[in-house]
């Protein structure tokens, strides 16, 4: 018990401490639609109002009680994602003792994923709240499931988590298939009816759930709306796929990273490589079932946590980091207990408590690096301009960012280049307007 006491409180001080420069953002970007302009954040009716049309309510309250208690200081919003990432890392150890040898494993696999770059658009930012909340959610109902194998309150409390994380963010309606991921990947085998057994009410909890929440928001009728009106379904599933092999790779480029991700492929051109990679991906997970049920786990695990952002429904960014969160527990168990398999090879227990710190102080770097970049707009947008230098929007936002913060020459120069990329996008012109009735700069970058 004392081990697992330590090993907790080591993952809390890491995953704070590691994410702590995010505390110096300010709200930006869809911030200011999804929280400051949004009058269901400060006005009690509004709040009301927007809970009643369905949308994601868990989330709204979440916003509305950062703002009793904050007030509009951005610093105060993400001091609430860095709990939740906190408490999601915990969650994640917890998953890890019920599959994993020993605390060191179980400390390395929470590391690996509270460490891992990507999460940034989740923990960084306010408007990751759905994601970090529904992940956290999920989680925890995830380890209530692994007890309510033996009690009923167990099981009624893995429900009520599932059902918090879909009224947090819809996609979290993946988590049945997750829980049969789940079982399916146990060290002893399972027989398929008991598999059914333990899933099934969760199954039919989530499609209740869907049907309740295609009936009764609005919202979520629009977006369903908007996204078959953007692409047909044939061709977003063709995109999806191709989108998903470039999305898992930023998991091992954090060189990539960036909050506009290129994406230029044709359909006709990509599809058979993806499909091909991601029948590749499957095949190998099947055939490592009755040696390395880790290896099968963390390899489908993505797969099926990715599906509710990479299937049918048409989105505007193919490529996008915070879906990725949920998406890598699964490679973190896999690669916590790989780590430690490795460092139990080193024949001298110093050293083994070394290579451990180093790992861990190696990836906290990462996420400290990428919480600088999230908390500073100017800097987070000119990467995007690097990264995707034909994005329109990148560089119009890349000029709203600059000109708040004071350098209007630079954003006089990137809105100048929005309207040359795109000359007839209204928000591209927004921003040239935005940054002509902006303030005289007071300091400039140099060159």
């Amino acid at each position: 018990m004392q081990a697992r006491w330590r090993t907790n409180l080591v993952l809390l001080a890491m995953a704070i401490a590691a994410w702590l420069p995010a505390l110096g953002a300010g709200f930006h970007y869809d911030d200011l639609a999804n929280v400051v302009h949004d009058a269901a954040t400060t006005d009690p009716a509004a709040l009301l109002d927007r809970l009643t049309n369905g949308f994601r309510p868990l989330l709204r309250l979440s916003y509305a009680a950062d703002y009793k208690l904050w007030g509009m200081t951005a610093s105060g919003f993400i001091a609430t994602n860095l709990l939740l990432h906190a408490a999601t890392v915990l969650g994640v150890a917890a998953m890890a003792r019920t599959r994993l040898a020993g605390e060191r494993a179980v400390l390395l696999a929470a590391s690996i994923f509270a460490l891992q770059p990507t999460n940034a658009a989740a923990v960084a930012w306010t408007s990751g709240r759905s994601t970090l909340l529904a992940t956290a959610l999920m989680v925890a109902a995830i380890v209530a499931h692994e007890r309510g194998n033996g009690a009923m309150r167990w099981r009624v409390a893995s429900l009520l988590m599932m059902l918090l994380a879909v009224l947090a963010k819809e996609t979290a309606l993946v988590l049945p298939l997750l829980l049969l991921l789940w079982e399916y990947t146990r060290p002893e085998q399972v027989p398929a009816r008991e598999i059914a057994r333990r899933v099934l009410p969760a199954a039919i909890c989530a499609a209740l759930a869907a049907a309740v929440a295609l009936g009764a928001s609005s919202r979520l009728q629009e977006i369903v709306s908007f996204s078959l009106a953007l692409s047909a379904p044939s061709d977003s599933l063709a995109v999806n796929a191709m989108a998903l092999p470039l999305s898992l790779s930023l998991w091992w480029r954090p060189w990539a990273l960036s909050i506009e991700q290129p994406f230029d492929f044709t359909v006709a051109g990509a599809t058979g490589g993806a499909a091909a990679l991601l029948g590749l991906i499957i095949a190998a997970a099947m055939a490592q079932r009755s040696r390395k049920v880790l290896v099968t786990l963390a390899l489908l695990w993505p797969v099926v946590a990715l599906l509710p952002t990479h299937s049918v429904l048409a989105r505007l960014d193919p490529i996008t980091e915070k879906a990725l969160y949920p998406a890598w527990i699964g490679p973190s168990l896999a690669l916590g207990a790989a780590a430690a398999w490795a460092i139990s090879r080193i024949p001298t227990k110093s050293w083994r408590t070394v290579a451990a710190a180093a790992l861990m102080l190696g990836l906290a770097s990462l996420c400290t690096w990428r919480a600088v970049v999230w908390a500073e707009p100017s800097v987070l947008w000119r990467e995007a301009t690097m990264r995707n230098p034909e994005s329109a929007r990148a560089w119009s936002n890349r000029a709203l960012a600059e000109s708040a913060a004071g350098q209007g020459a630079w954003a006089r120069r990137s809105v100048a280049q929005a309207r040359r990329l795109d000359p007839e996008d209204e928000r591209v012109n927004d921003a040239a307007l935005a940054v002509s009735l902006a303030l005289p700069p007071t300091k400039e970058l140099q060159p």
